[in-house]
């Protein structure tokens, strides 16, 4: 296929390290200049001012713009408000309710019902679905993002979620504005049912399975037509094979010990759960008095947002190894500071590997580590006093998504510390017990397991912006035999 608009150019924002993990590397930018011969494509993201970043994505047809970050203030912020007090009083999911009854525990959003109610008597359009930004829309401009889309005239705008990244928010509003194609190529699996904040409205949406289509047009006021099922693209490498380094290996790169078993505990950014203190010594102590049936030791894999100065304390602790194995960046606007790259995730896909078990808080890790048929034993307990249950980790096992893990029997939920031991130990014993979980887990939330969820997306997006462009695609570029994954 070939570019007859030479001025054919796309938008790509890349808020952070995370979305460059699992857009850019998954190959999607090549893939547009592959399609289109003289396509250009702007890579909109913090890390522009990242030389490494820029270095490894330089190209003829690539150019890089600062994405700068971005709050709501004045009129954005108090119409945005409505619409969150709107969304929080409706009570859409169990998640919903939960993140209101945080709101109002931690004083953090008052006035919900009032907000909720005066919205309603004089801008309507706030509360529902399928308008609930539009009012901002028309009403809020961004001069950067306006020289932006003046400068390059793009035909497609292609963002890492839809709205719920607030850096992204002047980029999606412009291309409202100026009636330019949007597409949200990266939603996580929560995005739609677990947030403050209602998704905006975008031309197209890519998500990994058909849970997240049917919550995008039951809560958000999707049409089908209008959501496009991928998978999981920055899983492609999981279910492909390779050349995987062996056990021994991977110990010795971490500093492990081959002979003994492997509990990875992986965190959470420590304003969702500030108690990993308390797990990790709970583990050390279960490690250290031989409760379990082999001897083991723990590796604590830090969450991108999380710092290694919580566990500063166990730093010399035998058998206990510390790591935040990410490459170090620019600060972005949602203050993520570290780059995902493609060795970051092979670790990872070793990890989860040749670990015996992985503990965590309610993660996306245990999705990963189910595709590797590992067991996880899921922490809800909070530190020594047990908290209320608006601020404790058991509300994180009710939220709409996560039951969705639950439900399948795919892990053990630990209520108490002894739960914990116990857990983790009949894992160590047998780790092929909610073996048949696990694997439905995969089934239903990747939906697809060939490894070419990354083409399928690219796909969309090159189908997308021929669209957009009134570009025929020819018969090479296969997107017809995609209407059936859809």
């Amino acid at each position: 296929m070939t570019d007859t608009a030479g001025g054919l150019v796309a938008i790509v924002s890349i808020p952070h390290g995370g979305a460059a993990g699992n857009i850019l590397r998954t190959g999607l930018v090549g893939r547009l200049l592959d399609a289109f011969a003289t396509a250009r494509i702007v890579i909109v993201s913090p890390m522009a001012n990242d030389a490494a970043f820029v270095d490894e994505f330089t190209h003829p047809r690539i150019t890089f713009e600062d994405l700068p970050p971005h709050r709501p203030t004045g009129l954005e912020a108090r119409l945005l408000a409505f619409v969150q007090a709107g969304y929080l009083d409706s009570g859409v999911t169990e998640s919903v309710r939960i993140r209101r009854a945080e709101a109002l525990e931690k004083k953090t959003i008052r006035w919900i019902r009032a907000k909720r109610l005066l919205a309603g008597a004089i801008a309507p359009s706030l509360l529902r679905k399928e308008s609930r930004y539009e009012l901002s829309d028309r009403l809020v401009r961004h001069a950067w993002a306006e020289r932006l889309f003046e400068t390059y005239r793009p035909a497609l705008l292609v963002t890492s979620s839809p709205g719920l990244i607030y850096a992204e928010v002047p980029l999606l509003r412009t291309a409202a504005r100026r009636r330019v194609r949007s597409m949200a190529v990266d939603p996580s699996w929560d995005n739609f049912t677990n947030k403050l904040l209602p998704v905006r409205r975008v031309d197209r949406l890519i998500v990994w399975n058909d849970l997240m289509k049917a919550q995008a047009i039951e809560l958000h006021g999707y049409q089908p037509d209008q959501v496009r099922v991928a998978g999981t693209p920055q899983w492609d490498l999981y279910f492909k094979p390779r050349r995987s380094g062996s056990r021994e290996a991977f110990f010795r790169g971490v500093g492990a010990d081959p002979s003994r078993k492997l509990v990875t505990l992986t965190t959470t950014p420590h304003e969702l759960y500030s108690h990993h203190g308390h797990v990790l010594r709970v583990l050390v102590r279960a490690m250290e008095e031989g409760r379990w049936p082999s001897p083991a030791q723990i590796l604590v894999r830090l969450h991108p947002r999380d710092d290694l100065s919580h566990y500063e304390p166990f730093a010399r602790t035998p058998n206990v190894i510390l790591e935040k194995p990410f490459r170090a960046s620019v600060r972005a606007g949602d203050g993520l500071a570290v780059d995902i790259t493609e060795g970051n995730q092979r670790h990872l896909a070793d990890t989860l590997l040749h670990s015996d078990v992985v503990v965590n808080v309610a993660s996306t890790i245990a999705i990963e580590s189910a595709i590797f048929d590992t067991p996880v034993v899921n922490v809800a307990f909070d530190g020594d006093t047990p908290l209320p249950f608006a601020r404790s980790a058991r509300r994180y096992y009710r939220f709409t998504h996560y039951a969705n893990i639950t439900r399948q029997g795919a892990v053990r939920v630990a209520e108490t510390p002894e739960d914990l031991v116990s857990h983790v130990g009949g894992y160590l014993a047998d780790r092929s017990i909610d073996s048949d979980g696990r694997r439905r887990v995969v089934l239903e939330q990747c939906q697809f397991l060939d490894g070419q969820s990354a083409e399928r997306a690219a796909r969309f997006v090159v189908a997308e912006l021929a669209d957009a462009s009134g570009i025929a695609l020819d018969s090479s570029s296969c997107v017809a035999s995609l209407a059936s994954s859809r």
